[in-house]
């Protein structure tokens, strides 16, 4: 019975794809935690004004970010179907869509980095996280990038070159947070504002050198005929390729730059709609004080690192469903859900177990100031009592891309986190409407309930897509 709802085989793919997207996106979350923990060291106030700026960059970047999140599994759905050749023109319009979101998103990020003493912060701590914002949206265009090219690979199930730049990413960014934070080696002593510089700099270095790789790529290995429409002209009519003719694409598809769009777009909300909650929370516990934001802010930081291992199983659902269904292996996709689903709830009791026993040791990494220290501890409680439901509602999403079924995400999302999370989180933290006030504390109790009606949703969703026909399962991926 167990391997109707549990596969080793997959469990051990799961470990093979996904160790490598864990330890990628662990070394990007390692620069935010770089940021927080080397801003905490040089003063409170400069924490809590990384926290702020932070708090505009993640979720407005991530919206940007989000809308390539159609890449992957539409990559992946290429390779299993046998039409690899095709992921090259896919990643070709993904440039395209990295360019246009980038001008729009800096002019953003620009004009709110100005604005920041309208979230009634205090002059000074507004001064810095406005120019964190300014010196971070410079490698906003370098970081897209790198995702799109990591999209290409992660298609052929080819992960391990996104791990080994991420974690060149993560070996600039620490001293260059050192350099520009503290003013070493000539520098200026930009103290939070140069972990912005660090973050930016760190950016363009991943996006670089995987280019590099790429390009070495295309020119070393099998692939070679897949990568090499990226560095040709394109032109209309057929050209040879191999034993037959493959149709040279358009250096702009504006149609599938739309199907990119109408697919990540609802994903791209869906993670706006979870990050600004989170994010707001901190630009709404602000006026309560330093003590309060920089204590919120080191359990949300932490909670970001534990996030790794339940959004890597996430990324790797998703290529490994999208390839199944690419092949019409509809059985086979089901399985590979149930079997991410259990692992996620496995993996989520035991960060839970970590945080609690190890909560103390954990808070003493960012700050030693005695009130930070007591209210991060007492909040880390909360982190750790919503990691299963966290861990099943982002599972949920990754499966939910792999059949391209995306718009109700954004929906679920919306209702979870705005409905219910920030009202709920608002009234708790500060006011007296319900309880008396709570602060930090409030809005991790409206986290909870957030995402606990959001993991339902989605597998609710889930199972309504396990009990279609294998042709109407597979005809919505090819809508």
């Amino acid at each position: 019975m167990l391997h109707k709802y549990f596969s080793w085989s997959e469990a051990r793919r799961f470990y093979a794809i996904g160790l490598p997207i864990f330890i990628a996106q662990l070394s990007q979350t390692g620069m935010t935690f770089a940021d927080t923990a080397i801003a905490g060291q040089y003063s409170a106030e400069h924490m809590a004004a990384v926290a702020v700026g932070s708090s505009v960059w993640v979720p407005v970047a991530l919206l940007g970010i989000g809308c390539l999140l159609a890449l992957p599994p539409l990559s992946a759905q290429m390779v299993g179907s046998g039409k690899p050749e095709k992921a090259a023109h896919l990643l070709r319009q993904g440039l395209w869509l990295t360019l246009g979101l980038s001008i729009v998103l800096m002019s953003f990020f620009y004009m709110a980095s100005w604005k920041m003493e309208s979230f009634g912060l205090e002059p000074e701590m507004a001064r810095v996280s406005g120019g964190f914002l300014r010196a971070i949206m410079w490698g906003l265009p370098g970081f897209m990038l790198f995702v799109n090219l990591r999209s290409f690979l992660e298609g052929f199930a080819r992960t391990r070159p996104a791990m080994i730049i991420g974690l060149i990413g993560l070996t600039i960014n620490v001293p260059c947070n050192f350099i520009f934070v503290y003013g070493k080696f000539g520098m200026p002593e930009l103290g939070g504002v140069g972990c912005g510089v660090a973050t930016a700099i760190s950016f363009w270095v991943m996006a670089l050198s995987m280019l590099f790789y790429v390009r070495r790529d295309s020119k070393n290995t099998c692939l070679q005929p897949l990568f090499a429409p990226l560095w040709r002209k394109a032109s209309s009519g057929r050209e040879g390729h191999g034993d037959g003719k493959v149709e040279m694409q358009p250096r702009f598809d504006a149609a599938l730059v739309w199907r990119v769009l109408r697919i990540g777009t609802p994903g791209a909300l869906a993670l706006f709609f979870e990050v600004s909650l989170f994010a707001l929370s901190a630009i709404l516990l602000a006026p309560l004080g330093t003590v309060m934001v920089a204590g919120h802010q080191i359990a949300l930081n932490f909670g970001s690192l534990a996030f790794m291992i339940p959004l890597s199983l996430c990324m790797t659902v998703t290529i490994r469903v999208g390839r199944c269904l690419g092949a019409q292996q509809v059985e086979r996709a089901q399985l590979v859900a149930r079997t991410a689903l259990i692992l996620s709830v496995a993996f989520a009791l035991a960060i839970a177990c970590v945080t609690v026993l190890f909560r103390q040791e954990i808070v003493r990494i960012y700050t030693d100031n005695p009130e930070v220290t007591a209210l991060a501890i007492h909040l880390l409680l909360f982190q750790a009592a919503y990691q299963v439901v966290d861990g099943l509602q982002v599972t949920g999403i990754g499966i939910l891309r792999g059949y391209n079924d995306t718009r109700i995400i954004s929906a679920i999302c919306f209702i979870a986190y705005w409905v219910i999370g920030l009202p709920l989180g608002f009234v708790l933290a500060r006011t007296n409407l319900l309880t008396p006030l709570m602060g930090a504390q409030g809005f991790w109790i409206a986290y909870i309930a957030a995402l606990g009606f959001g993991a339902l949703c989605y597998l609710l969703r889930v199972r309504f897509l396990h009990g279609l026909t294998p042709e109407a399962a597979l005809g919505r991926v090819r809508r």
